[in-house]
């Protein structure tokens, strides 16, 4: 069951990431490609891991990333994990990418941190 199921995904090091995070929030959808670490194939898949971000009580940044919700039931249930591939309801594939709608409700990736319609700068 996805409904009311949060997700994360990690920035990586790329500096790209800060304007995928801003293209993801104003889209509310998520990409993924095909897997590249030891789960490699030619499948693409949006990955992502359970649960929120690892964040300290005050939400203050441990790790930087998105939550998320999405209304789409993942491919297979893993305690860690979540990926949405294939063509399916709710799962499109385009240009070598799988995609989904999702519900962007946290994002600490950039100055400004994004909690669903709100918006702070980080040093306040």
């Amino acid at each position: 069951m996805t409904e009311g199921q949060i997700y994360h995904r990690k920035q990586s090091r790329k500096p790209e990431d800060v304007e995928t995070a801003r293209k993801q929030i104003a889209s509310q959808e998520l990409w993924g490609g095909p897997p590249r670490n030891y789960l490699g194939s030619d499948i693409p898949k949006v990955k992502a891991y359970m649960h929120k971000l690892p964040l300290l009580n005050n939400r203050q940044t441990q790790e930087s990333g998105i939550e998320f919700t999405t209304m789409i039931e993942v491919d297979s249930y893993h305690p860690h994990f979540a990926y949405w591939s294939g063509d399916r309801e709710g799962v499109r594939n385009e240009d070598g990418y799988a995609k989904i709608k999702v519900t962007i409700t946290f994002c600490n990736q950039f100055d400004e941190v994004y909690i669903a319609n709100k918006q702070f700068n980080a040093e306040s």
